[in-house]
């Protein structure tokens, strides 16, 4: 394995690894579950793709996913919320045109676990490093 693969099994799990390593040569949504996202969601991704260039989806469902140190239900475990990079360079702007048009939730992460997160929750914003 690379070292590449071997950072990103230990920062995302194998799951994420193989729905990232799959996703680089297709589009979004191409190795995620989709059929079961609600449609203003599908519609962010869909608007981030023809404003920015085809993000990498990393997750959406997630069965049994929990909010990392609460035990909570994540929102990924009733396939609301997208994981994802934005294309490359366009991470600020992306963030940016999330914060002026989406509703839901927007997170953040950095560190090895450099991500945008939307969902279809309450509008929130959080910013986490791992």
């Amino acid at each position: 394995m690379s070292d590449f693969t071997m950072r990103a099994l230990s920062a995302f799990g194998f799951a994420a690894v193989l729905l990232f390593t799959a996703s680089v040569s297709t589009p979004a949504f191409a190795a995620a579950p989709k059929s079961c996202l609600p449609g203003s969601l599908k519609s962010a991704l869909s608007q981030i793709r023809n404003k920015f260039g085809s993000p990498i989806v990393l997750s959406t469902h997630r069965p049994g996913a929990t909010v990392r140190g609460t035990g909570r239900r994540s929102l990924h475990a009733s396939c609301r919320a997208i994981d994802f990079h934005p294309p490359r360079g366009k991470y600020k702007a992306v963030l940016a045109w999330l914060k002026r048009n989406h509703n839901g939730g927007i997170g953040t992460y950095s560190g090895t676990h450099n991500h945008i997160h939307i969902d279809n929750g309450p509008r929130t914003r959080w910013h986490k490093s791992y």
